[in-house]
């Protein structure tokens, strides 16, 4: 009998190591991101030559890609969470898109291959990190566009804030503006911030719930930054989203009292899955950004007033 249970504690011993390598093997493996091999090898066509790069700040390492030609105008791209530049993969060989700017899809820190795995809480921290691509592209004079979606929203807002006189356009996709207005699911972020369990979730969950337990802060730190920016904006967001509530874009839409001009597109039926859902809509709108040229019906625009 002592045998047989022994034989028992043993096989569940063992069990469990297994089962628990595989969830940590197979966490590993859920990255949501390219490398350069394969950016080369999905992006690169006869109209399309993606040049890839890397910048470093006080022990922080960026990577960022430029798609198109160098000589248009420059639209830098901003991911949410989690997430990496290759969330904007539909417009990287876009001719629509690259006949008029050359995209700029940046991994935000912690994740792609910008520093992978470590999480930057901190929004304004995350915009000073970005603000060698900016630096980078407004030389002599020049302006750039912002068009990011979700977490990647308020990091752009916080890099316009600081560059009222370099931005021309920002465009907010679905984007976390005010504090404390999105969902969090209790137990999967507990689960996830948990030592125990931690190890069990993907890098990338991991990074993006470090990110999602501190927003409502992160967010309050940049609130007296809104009336700095100057830019014409543009805020699409799903009226059904129910991840990142749609009363976001109408906080940001209020803030946003010296911009140049400020047009809400609240979109019915859509939640928060807008880049899959209706990709033709950003489109327009980074064009319209770029070059002035182009509208929407005027039943799903909304101006302020």
């Amino acid at each position: 009998m002592n045998r047989v249970k022994a034989g028992r504690i043993r096989w569940y011993t063992g069990g469990f190591f297994l089962v628990s390598a595989t969830l940590w093997w197979l966490a590993q493996r859920v990255e949501f991101r390219y490398s350069d091999g394969e950016i080369l090898h999905h992006f690169t066509t006869e109209n399309v030559s993606p040049r890839i790069h890397r910048y470093h700040v006080d022990g922080h390492h960026i990577r960022y890609v430029e798609f198109g030609a160098d000589t248009l105008p420059v639209t830098i791209l901003v991911h949410g969470a989690p997430s990496s530049l290759s969330f904007f993969s539909r417009f990287y060989e876009d001719t629509a898109v690259l006949n008029r700017s050359m995209l700029v899809g940046v991994d935000r820190p912690g994740y792609g291959y910008s520093d992978f795995g470590r999480a930057i809480t901190s929004i304004k921290e995350q915009a000073r990190l970005l603000q060698p691509l900016i630096d980078r592209y407004t030389r002599n004079g020049k302006k750039v566009v912002l068009a990011a979606s979700s977490y990647g929203g308020p990091v752009a807002a916080k890099v316009a804030m600081n560059n009222p006189d370099k931005i021309s356009g920002l465009l907010f996709v679905s984007s976390a503006l005010a504090p404390g207005h999105e969902y969090i699911i209790p137990f999967i972020s507990a689960a996830i911030d948990s030592p125990y369990f931690r190890w069990i979730f993907p890098t990338i969950l991991q990074v993006a719930n470090d990110e999602k337990l501190g927003h409502r802060k992160a967010l309050e730190e940049i609130q007296e930054g809104w009336a700095s920016i100057s830019s014409k904006v543009i805020l699409i967001h799903g009226r059904e989203d129910g991840l990142v509530y749609f009363s976001n874009a109408e906080y940001a839409r209020k803030k946003l009292v010296n911009a140049k001009s400020v047009e809400l597109v609240p979109v019915a039926g859509i939640g928060h899955s807008m880049m899959f859902d209706r990709p033709e809509l950003i489109r327009e709108r980074i064009i319209e950004l770029v070059t002035g040229e182009g509208s929407l019906p005027a039943q799903i625009s909304l101006n302020r007033e």
